[in-house]
């Protein structure tokens, strides 16, 4: 039996191409759900074409998505005694198949560090798939450097999407595998070609070049200065091609408490809601360039071969540095010079046809075979 444990959009997206290969090869998945992103996973799921998961262990912090660094510790609590109680019911259910089992997660949040301890006390070997990266500087991005560390230590087989990756794995316990790229790659061919806005509103936003902007993470949004300064250079910007800023909870509320929505217009520098996976992606597709601080938006643009700003100090990805994406490391001037031109940094993506998801499913597959 193979357990996946998830528990954020970012996992479930890049899990969902070799969960659905699994299942389309008639193994079970058993499917736990921390419910760190409370309010997106079921829907997630059902855009996926994945089922529901067949364990919530919580809701989030109060049925919400986690968005507070203190509300992490009560989440941990009641996600453990959760588990705790339900630990009888899955020792049978491990115990009662007839294949090895398999206990996979994905990434570096923490989900993954829970998961993979779950994995040790139902003494199942843990699979982490997107290992091995590093920005080798714990404090950025934090805590997501720790937790990678973490199930380094704890995992029997690594997965890893780049060369880069596997050199960083040289000390780990347990087998290393390439799989060459990362499965963000087939989870963008899950998303069929449509519309990106339900609301009409918003459609004649997209039918002149227009740039993508997308920031959440706490480093940035926890920095009035850094926030307000991009949004500055942002807003000049708005002035030769409009922009679209996504508002995502997190951002949005930070806006409102440090009164820094007057960047904002209806025409230039527009804000819209945070999208469905598949419309994010297709709005994606149809932008010029995209500003952001997520690494996974940054593996997209690669993948895509899409010019991106990941406004971070530092990326443990390697996926376009160099090519299609620039790396800001918070100096306002990078982030000028690549609004004066993004598309020179347009350029053919180096990675061959093989498929990531293939490569591990086939891996798992072997490692679950009957007795």
């Amino acid at each position: 039996m193979i357990v996946f444990v998830f528990g954020t959009t970012g996992e479930l997206i890049k899990l969902a191409p070799v969960m659905r290969r699994l299942e389309d090869a008639g193994e079970h998945c058993f499917c736990i759900s921390t419910h760190q992103q409370a309010s997106q996973i079921l829907p997630l799921c059902e855009e996926l074409g994945l089922r529901p998961p067949d364990l919530v262990l919580w809701g989030g912090f109060r049925g919400s998505d986690l968005s507070k660094n203190w509300e992490i510790p009560f989440w941990l609590a009641l996600l453990t005694a959760r588990f705790l109680r339900h630990l009888p019911q899955l020792f049978a259910l491990v115990r009662g198949q007839v294949t090895r089992g398999l206990l996979v997660v994905h990434g570096d949040t923490m989900t993954t560090v829970v998961g993979a301890v779950m994995g040790r006390l139902l003494h199942l070997p843990v699979a982490h798939i997107e290992a091995g990266l590093r920005s080798h500087d714990w404090r950025h991005p934090f805590p997501e450097e720790l937790n990678r560390r973490i199930v380094a230590r704890i995992a029997d087989v690594h997965y890893a999407p780049s060369a880069a990756a596997v050199d960083n794995l040289a000390r780990a316990r347990g087998e290393v595998l390439s799989t060459g790229a990362n499965t963000v790659r087939d989870s963008l061919d899950l998303v069929p070609d449509t519309p990106p806005f339900e609301d009409e509103r918003y459609d004649r936003l997209t039918d002149v070049p227009f740039g993508l902007v997308s920031i959440h993470r706490f480093e940035l949004l926890a920095n009035e200065e850094r926030l307000r300064g991009l949004l500055e250079v942002l807003r000049e910007e708005a002035d030769r091609i409009p922009l679209l800023f996504i508002d995502h909870p997190v951002t949005a509320a930070k806006l409102e408490s440090l009164g820094l929505t007057r960047f904002f217009d209806e025409d230039r520098f527009v804000r819209v809601p945070r999208l469905p996976y598949g419309r994010f992606v297709n709005l994606l597709r149809r932008s010029s360039f995209l500003v952001t601080d997520s690494g996974g938006s940054q593996e997209e643009c690669s993948y895509l071969n899409h010019p991106c700003l990941v406004h971070r100090l530092a990326t443990e990805r390697d996926e376009g540095l160099g090519t299609n994406v620039v790396l800001s490391r918070f100096d306002l001037s990078a982030v000028r010079r690549f609004l004066d031109d993004p598309d020179r940094y347009r350029s053919p993506n180096p990675v061959g046809d093989a498929s990531p998801s293939d490569c591990i499913v086939a891996d798992i597959r072997r490692r679950i075979r009957r007795a």
